[in-house]
């Protein structure tokens, strides 16, 4: 059932138990709010957030958990994400920009259900590695 799925809420982004590697990165947010629902076409996670730099950032995703690879709309660097379950409470995230990886990460939410917890790293236009592991609150 969908209100049993772990991810399913609205999550906020906490900065004192987040980091981000070889900042600025373009996921440096000030702040962000992540709502997640599950509905008969999968899983839709909306994002809105402000960015370091004070600007505007949203992007979203409807996906199911199969490991192929859908449209993810709002972020330039990234055109589709696979999405893969690995356990009951860890998910293996793929980013392609055309047929090119271009960035992978994992989800994961605590056994108490209140923390989820992201990872992502990337290479830059310059080939710098950059990412990040960034926790969210669950409302």
């Amino acid at each position: 059932m969908a209100e049993t799925h772990p991810i399913v809420g609205t999550w906020v982004l906490n900065l004192a138990k987040s980091g981000f590697m070889n900042e600025p990165t373009p996921f440096s947010y000030k702040s962000c709010t992540r709502t997640i629902t599950h509905g008969p076409d999968g899983i839709t996670t909306k994002v809105k957030a402000i960015l370091a730099d004070g600007s505007p950032f949203a992007e979203e995703m409807t996906f199911k958990e199969d490991g192929k690879y859908y449209p993810h709309l709002g972020n330039d660097m990234i055109d589709t994400m696979a999405v893969a379950q690995v356990d009951a409470n860890t998910w293996k995230l793929t980013a392609k920009k055309g047929d090119k990886v271009v960035g992978i990460g994992t989800r994961t939410i605590s056994p108490d259900g209140k923390i989820l917890r992201m990872t992502f790293v990337y290479p830059d236009v310059n080939g710098i590695l950059r990412g990040h592991v960034t926790a969210y609150d669950k409302q």
